[in-house]
């Protein structure tokens, strides 16, 4: 899931510099998203907003109400996948069609089968099939340049802004962007040994024998500066715009910008996934979703239909996405 900073002003409008064929998918009452069709638990979608759905973000489609298996959120564009097939849903993609008032979004052929992890950015979208790295929107900053070591035997992906990782054989891939605080610098500890990743704003975390290892923007919350419980022992990390959250024997821990580092009781054990974004933070725990630091309205707020029976979570700038 990818943030954007509020202090960064982008073009609201950036065309596609690349979209290449692709399925058209007519936006509305019934926008889609998509799920890798194979044995994995299917659900349906569920999103709702921090503040706005000015993009129809969180207008959740009719065919992702049943057999999505997997779930991501860019910015202010909302990804799926059902039986391999990539669904997308929210008008923040002018980059993504012939005529931005037409509320028409295309996903490119090649992820229309056999998909079966996506990763939402700005203005760009990833999709993992084979192994191989899928990259479609606006490549302003590169994006779209998937580096050739990226279009085989990836097993993770990730995207927030403007950049990409992807985790092969252990090794962190980054590409696109500017490279802000040198976010695009993959240190020399996460190129082996990396079992899991995450892209935000303006920095990367990966962990690697349980220890998480932060690089990337300048450190302004203190958002890369590890701290000693989550040196060992985590499974997992979400990056966010200034804050940082660990997964640890259930436990998450959080550092980086002071309205996110108070984690609710409720989210210091038996917790099962995380996730980070510009105005909140997620946990899942049995089945059900905690929500905190958000200072937009509603961005704490959890739907009754998400505290229970909740299999995946992901967030976006100002809305947030969970699979039941």
């Amino acid at each position: 899931m990818s943030s954007t900073s509020q202090n960064r002003t982008r073009s609201p409008l950036r065309l596609a510099a690349a979209v290449g064929a692709g399925l058209l998918i007519t936006l509305g009452a019934a926008p889609v998203h998509a799920t890798a069709g194979s044995a994995a638990a299917t659900g349906t979608v569920l999103a709702w907003t921090a503040g706005e759905n000015n993009w129809g973000e969180a207008t959740v489609p009719a065919e992702a109400q049943s057999g999505v298996s997997a779930i991501d959120a860019g910015d202010y564009h909302s990804l799926a996948i059902k039986n391999g097939k990539v669904l997308m849903w929210g008008t923040w993609v002018c980059w993504q069609v012939t005529d931005c008032t037409t509320n028409k979004i295309y996903v490119p052929t090649e992820a229309q089968s056999g998909v079966t992890a996506v990763a939402g950015g700005y203005d760009h979208s990833l999709a993992l099939k084979g192994g191989k790295v899928i990259a479609w929107g606006s490549n302003a900053r590169g994006q779209l340049n998937v580096p050739v070591e990226a279009q085989s035997g990836v097993t993770s992906i990730a995207a927030s802004g403007d950049r990409s990782l992807a985790l092969k054989n252990g090794k962190v891939i980054a590409w696109g962007g500017s490279n802000i605080g040198g976010d695009l610098n993959v240190p020399v500890e996460a190129q082996s040994g990396v079992t899991a990743i995450s892209a935000g704003s303006f920095h990367n975390l990966a962990v690697k024998n349980g220890k998480v290892i932060a690089w990337g923007g300048d450190n302004y919350a203190g958002q890369n500066t590890v701290p000693t419980a989550a040196t060992t022992g985590v499974t997992a990390v979400a990056a966010g715009f200034s804050q940082s959250l660990a997964l640890k024997n259930g436990q998450v821990i959080a550092w980086g910008d002071s309205d996110h580092v108070a984690v609710p009781t409720a989210a210091q054990s038996g917790v099962t996934a995380i996730a980070a974004a510009l105005s909140h933070s997620l946990a899942l725990k049995n089945g059900k979703v905690i929500a905190w630091g958000g200072t937009a309205p509603g961005a704490n707020s959890v739907p009754t239909a998400a505290t229970s029976g909740v299999t995946a979570i992901t967030t976006g700038s100002n809305h947030s996405l969970a699979l039941k």
